[in-house]
């Protein structure tokens, strides 16, 4: 949950700056900018709500289906320190 609210607060600021002070001198960049953090900011949302219906609820969701099967996997030979040393 934290992870989404933290995303959408870095797009939100991203946006603001963008808009603020880029577009006016740069209005291509700072298009580009501020429309790249809102998508940002939309992806945070997303993943709060991912997050808050797994908690609510026993549904799998997309993104722990993705941490189960390709995230964690990796995470775990790291952590066993697999691959090292060759």
């Amino acid at each position: 949950m934290y992870l989404g609210m933290l995303m959408q607060l870095v797009a939100g600021g991203g946006a603001l700056f963008a808009f603020a002070s880029i577009w006016p001198h740069y209005p291509t960049v700072g298009a580009t900018l501020t429309l790249a953090s809102l998508a940002f900011g939309g992806l945070g949302w997303l993943v709060s709500i991912d997050d808050a219906i797994e908690h609510a609820t026993v549904l799998p969701t997309p993104l722990d289906q993705l941490w189960n099967r390709v995230v964690y996997p990796i995470v775990a030979r790291i952590e066993r320190g697999d691959g090292e040393g060759e």
